[in-house]
């Protein structure tokens, strides 16, 4: 009797750890499913914003010109027809339009009561994966200040800010130093002379100056942190800045050698700003 007690009990057992190895199989099994099903959702929905930006863009902007040499000289690049009528219409938090040649930054920038409502959704308004561009929304958001910033994710399929942690490469910082940013009544054509990844509370995120010599020392701050030298922008010409943020995805180190996480880790992108004549 007692050795089939034995017998039973050990039955017992051995079926009891098959269902709690079938049951945290079967959860294993659900979890997975679950984070495919998300990534996929993820997926589709950026496509389906990148296939409603490219008709955007092809309703407001009426005119590229691709920069070529002729015997009549070089055509202008950042020549754009933008429909600024209708981005009002879409919506009115549309202030301006970047553009950086051979890159997928061809974007309008809003901006909103605060720096969180744009990073999830869209120049609609509507909820979106993948945010859009926007001006800090304690700045003037015409490029008037001596340091404006502007936003964007790095996504995962390449859109928004992704190309901006590629500058850190030399050869395609130097293929890709041109920006231009237009409002409703100016454009801007900017050179892109610094890059480096921080902290995003590190000194590199200043707006503002309280005099020339602040301007100038910030200037040499971003210039000796960049990861790429570029000697043929001189501090003393440089008037006005825009500063392109977004994540990093890499840890780093910030101003004083100490480790930024990559979850914490910004890349800040200097270019030199000037008004088109």
């Amino acid at each position: 009797m007692a050795k089939y007690k034995d017998k039973h009990a050990a039955t017992k057992s051995k079926k009891t750890k098959l269902l709690i190895i079938g049951s945290l199989f079967t959860v294993l099994i659900g979890i997975c499913l679950y984070f495919v099903g998300y990534y996929a959702y993820q997926v589709y929905q950026v496509n389906h914003e990148v296939k409603q930006e490219t008709q955007l863009t092809k309703q407001v902007v009426k005119k590229t010109k691709k920069s070529t040499t002729t015997h009549l000289g070089t055509s202008d690049e950042g020549t754009m027809d933008i429909n600024w009528e209708k981005l009002k219409q879409i919506n009115p938090n549309i202030k301006a339009w970047i553009y950086i040649p051979q890159t997928r930054i061809n974007y309008v920038v809003l901006q909103g009561a605060d720096n969180t409502f744009y990073l999830h959704h869209d120049e609609t308004d509507k909820a979106s994966t993948s945010g859009q561009l926007f001006f800090d929304y304690r700045q003037k958001p015409n490029f008037s200040e001596k340091n404006s910033f502007i936003y964007g994710h790095d996504m995962f399929d390449g859109s928004r800010f992704t190309d901006l942690v590629k500058y850190a490469d030399k050869d395609y910082f130097n293929a890709h130093r041109k920006v231009y940013v237009y409002t409703r009544t100016k454009r801007y054509d900017g050179t892109v002379f610094a890059t480096q990844s921080n902290s995003g509370t590190s000194k590199a995120h200043t707006m503002g100056f309280s005099n020339g010599a602040e301007m100038t020392d910030y200037i040499d701050y971003m210039k000796s942190r960049s990861d790429v030298q570029a000697n043929d922008v001189s501090t003393s010409s440089i008037t006005k800045l825009l500063t392109l943020w977004t994540c990093t995805g890499v840890a780093t180190v910030d101003d004083a050698g100490q480790p930024v996480s990559a979850d914490k880790s910004r890349t800040f992108v200097s270019v030199s700003l000037k008004e088109h004549r």
